[in-house]
């Protein structure tokens, strides 16, 4: 859909569903914070090694994991998020928005995690990670 704008002379795209960006960053973060949850929770209960002192390394990793994770929610997040929103823009059935969010989630995941050789391991908490965080911001959105 579009709508003449009598300011600029163009048609401009109009926009059914839309947040703040303060609403955006939130939802990246909490899909940051998800991710790393579940990538975390992941690493733990694999039942690695028997040796002391790589499970003394867990903490620490999984805090340089929590960072990462969230860095890369933070900074690609709101540039996808308006990707797909404006596809969707039209659309008014948060459920898809839900959905269509998970899948760009697990292929972006997918694609950064086969940078370090897990991409199976990365892709599901990402796109779980970013279902949850669209899902979280849902009652914010301006209809």
């Amino acid at each position: 859909m579009a709508e003449w704008d009598p300011e600029s002379g163009k048609l401009r795209p109009t926009w059914t569903i839309r947040f703040t960006p303060w609403w955006v960053f939130v939802g990246c973060a909490i899909a940051g914070v998800v991710c790393a949850l579940i990538l975390f929770l992941t690493f733990v209960t694999s039942g690695g090694s028997d040796d002391p002192a790589a499970e003394e390394n867990v903490a620490s990793n999984g805090v340089m994991l929590l960072g990462v994770c969230f860095a890369a929610f933070i900074l690609l997040g709101p540039v996808l998020a308006y990707g797909v929103g404006f596809m969707l823009r039209t659309n008014t059935n948060q459920g898809q928005h839900v959905a269509a969010f998970a899948v760009l989630g697990l292929v972006v995941g997918f694609m950064l995690g086969n940078l370090v050789d897990l991409g199976s391991v990365i892709a599901p908490a990402a796109g779980i990670g970013a279902g949850v965080g669209r899902w979280a911001i849902s009652s914010q959105a301006k209809i």
